[in-house]
Parts: structure tokens; C-alpha cells; sequence
């Protein structure tokens, strides 16, 4: 039995190294000494690009078979440490399945004069199985896509894994030599094009901070009782390429260009099974496998927001024993006094003292009419409890979720009142927190 099950691993584990040209495996780029975060555009808003393979997708082990699958990859969570930190945020993402270096290079050639791209020869050879069902709807538009660097203030790179499919399979297949010979090769013509590439992002956009993410390998040093005995090999092909790309950021800070590597290689080291769907989906055959769980897409996005904005920047809400839901105004949590916020229905309410104090608003309470005026810049809002109409300026809204009174407390929806204010009001289910920034 135990025979005929390490046959069965060694075969999935030769499918599953070949099939790495639909995820990342062995990339790493440069760090740049300083870690200022970057600078929102002139209308406060910090916009993020993100270009990439399916690493820079957030793709996970059997999200295909998903109804409406949504993403929470690491560009997602260096997106909510933005609002954590009080941005005003949005984000846009390119992350193709499958691709390669020499495809990110084409991609963006196109992208600067305005073309899109609508099929599959975004991907080399041998990658005809893997093909995005999402590149026509992504970059067939160029021009959009062309804005979207232009206005972008940080552009997130992940892309190399899929240039060593061929390298990992020649090492599995005990051709050292020639995955010796051809790593070389390898490593310079991923550095061309990836050089290539950030040359036509700063000559869209001169200004973005630019981070590229080095990438882990999913190949563990032993998979139960079976040793990988050429782990320690691609871990030092992960050390080479460092050096080379850390030699490429070299050349653009001479340049004045800020280019970063956000570090996530290190932190998968010694944890690719508990980081990786690999055992639980491989043993099933799925190549897919080799992709991050949720927990290693939390380390890839400590590592680039880490990039981003120094170490220790990861930020993780947290709340006392029966708190519903964190807040956070303009990068503060909110730390509400007595009164705790209320989930009623999905919406959150905080007693209108708290959040006036929290939004700076001036309020004004009409006991008799149990009627709140909130003033700010030059915005007045009126909410009454029971009513599920507020007016703005005078204009009538209605509101999905009418204020209310509860032990002498009055309670008004914080979005509803955020909004109506000029605040930008994002709730994430995955970290069970409102953001609240203007």
C-alpha cells in the first residue's frame, strides 16, 4: 500500500511541478532602503494597480467550481491596510492566470499605445491549457487599462513563477544539468522583460511606487514519508535570482525610481504544506494545488504592505468579547464610550454622541422632536429616530435603516450618516470593520 501511494504522490508531484505555469513559483525582485507609504492622487484617493498571474488574481484552490467567486488575495488585504491607515482607496487588478514575464512585457507594450489584448496570445507556448477565461473581459479594453497606470499611485507586481515550470520539472526528473543550464537562461530573460516592463509602467506613470512581490516555492522538503531531494536546490535558485533582481532595483534607485520587493519567499520556508493547498488538493490529483490558502495569502500581503509601509505595518482589527464590528475614521479606531456599536439587520449604529465627536461633526439634539442635526463642511444632515428619511442640505434621502432610541440612548447608521456627510464608507466582511475616511 504504502508503495503504490508514493508511486501516486511522485506522479502528481511531476503534474503538479509542470502545471506551475498557472501560478507563481520561484520569483523574487529588489528592496528599496526607504519605506515611505505612497501619496494619494489630488482627490485623496490612493488608487492601486495590480498586474500579475494568478497570484496577483487571488486565486484558490477550487474557486472555479465556486458560483460567484471573489477573490481575498493579498492585493485585497494591502487594500484594506490602506483604509486602515485612513486612504480613501480603490484598487483595479490585472492578475492573469498563466502568465509569464515575456507576457507582462507584451501586455504593457500594448497598454501603452492603447491596445487591448483578447485571447490566449498573451501566453507562451505550452500554456494553451491554462488559458484565463477572464483576458478578453480584463485588457481587451487598453485605453482603460492605460488610465488606470496613468492615475495609479501604487502598481502591485507577482509574476514570474510560471517562467520555471520547465526548470522545477527538469529537477524533479533528476536533469540536474540541464535545469542547471537552463536556469541561467531563465533568470536573464525574466529580468529583461521584467525590466522592460517597469520601463513602460514609468513611462505611463513616472511617479507610482512600484513593489514586486518575490515568489515562494510550494515544493515542501518532505511530503509524509516522501523526501523532495532537490528542495534545497530550488531554494538556492530563489537565493540567485535574488541577487540578480536585487542588482535591476540597484539600477532604477540610481534612476531615481522607487522599486520595492515585498519579501513573502522567507515566510513560506519550512511551511509550504500549512501555507499551500498542496497536500490536501494534490493527493487528488488537482494541480491547482500549489496555490496559497488564505493563510498564505495573509503572508504575501504582510509582506508587500510591509514594502509599502515598513515593518511591523500590518495592522489586524481586533475587538472586545461581544463587539459586532470594529470602526475605523480616518485611519483611528473608533473607541466608543459606554455604549458599544449595534449590528441591527447587517447595519451599524453608534449613539450619535460618539459618532458625531468621531466624524467631527457639530450636532445639535432636538429632545422633543428626537431630532439629531449633524454640520460639516458645509453639509448639514438631519435624522430623526423612527423615520427612515434623513435630508441632506435640505433634500430628502431615504435610509435603508431608520435611527432609534434605546435606554435613553439614541442610536443613527453610521454609513448612512458617513455618506451623506462626504465620507467614503467601505465595509469588509473579512475583517468584520467599517472604514470611514474623508
Amino acid at each position: 500500500m504504502r508503495n503504490a501511494w508514493t508511486m501516486r504522490l511522485h506522479k502528481w508531484l511531476a503534474a503538479a511541478l509542470a502545471a506551475m505555469l498557472a501560478a507563481g513559483v520561484l520569483q523574487t525582485l529588489p528592496i528599496s532602503a526607504a519605506a515611505a507609504g505612497p501619496d494619494a492622487g489630488d482627490d485623496g484617493v490612493l488608487r492601486i494597480v495590480a498586474l500579475g498571474d494568478s497570484l496577483a488574481a487571488g486565486y484558490e484552490y477550487g474557486m472555479e467550481k465556486l458560483a460567484n467567486p471573489v477573490p481575498y488575495g493579498f492585493v485585497e488585504r494591502v487594500w484594506e491596510q490602506a483604509l486602515i491607515r485612513g486612504y480613501r482607496s480603490e484598487f483595479s487588478n490585472y492578475g492573469i492566470i498563466g502568465l509569464r514575464t515575456e507576457g507582462l512585457e507584451k501586455l504593457l507594450a500594448r497598454v501603452e499605445r492603447g491596445e487591448g489584448s483578447d485571447g490566449p496570445d498573451l501566453l507562451a507556448e505550452g500554456q494553451e491549457a491554462f488559458v484565463d477565461p477572464r483576458i478578453r473581459s480584463l485588457v481587451s479594453d487598453g485605453e482603460a487599462v492605460r488610465r488606470n497606470i496613468e492615475h495609479a499611485d501604487l502598481i502591485l507586481i507577482q509574476i514570474g513563477g510560471n517562467d520555471f515550470a520547465g526548470y522545477v520539472l527538469a529537477l524533479h526528473e533528476g536533469r540536474t544539468e540541464a535545469a542547471d543550464a537552463m536556469l541561467q537562461d531563465i533568470l536573464e530573460r525574466m529580468r529583461s522583460s521584467l525590466e522592460a516592463a517597469i520601463r513602460t509602467i514609468h513611462r505611463i506613470n513616472p511617479d507610482a511606487l512600484i513593489v514586486v512581490g518575490d515568489q515562494f516555492s510550494p515544493v515542501p522538503k518532505k511530503i509524509l514519508t516522501v523526501e523532495i531531494v532537490y528542495y534545497d536546490k530550488l531554494q538556492d535558485a530563489v537565493g540567485r535570482m535574488t541577487g540578480l533582481l536585487e542588482d535591476l532595483s540597484a539600477r532604477f534607485a540610481a534612476e531615481g525610481r522607487d522599486v520595492r520587493v515585498a519579501h513573502s519567499a522567507e515566510r513560506f520556508v519550512g511551511r509550504e504544506l500549512s501555507l499551500t493547498t498542496m497536500l490536501a488538493g494534490g493527493l487528488q490529483g488537482d494541480r491547482s494545488a500549489i496555490h496559497p490558502n488564505q493563510s498564505g495569502y495573509d503572508e504575501m500581503g504582510r509582506a508587500f504592505t510591509e514594502a509599502i509601509w515598513g515593518e511591523g505595518g500590518y495592522v489586524t482589527p481586533t475587538r472586545e468579547e461581544g463587539v459586532p464590528i470594529t470602526v475605523y475614521v480616518n485611519g483611528e479606531e473608533l473607541r466608543p464610550g459606554t455604549e458599544r456599536p449595534k449590528l441591527v439587520n447587517n447595519y451599524t449604529f453608534l449613539v450619535l454622541r460618539d459618532i458625531a465627536v468621531a466624524l467631527k461633526a457639530d450636532l445639535k439634539w432636538d429632545n422633543q422632536a428626537k431630532k439629531a442635526t449633524f454640520s460639516l463642511n458645509g453639509r448639514t444632515v438631519v435624522l430623526t429616530a423612527g423615520s427612515s428619511v434623513m435630508t441632506v442640505n435640505g433634500e430628502k434621502r431615504t435610509i435603508p435603516a431608520a435611527p432609534f432610541v434605546e435606554n435613553g440612548r439614541t442610536y443613527v447608521p453610521l454609513g448612512a450618516l458617513s455618506d451623506a456627510l462626504g465620507f467614503d464608507v467601505v465595509y469588509r466582511n473579512t475583517l468584520k470593520t467599517a472604514f470611514i475616511n474623508g
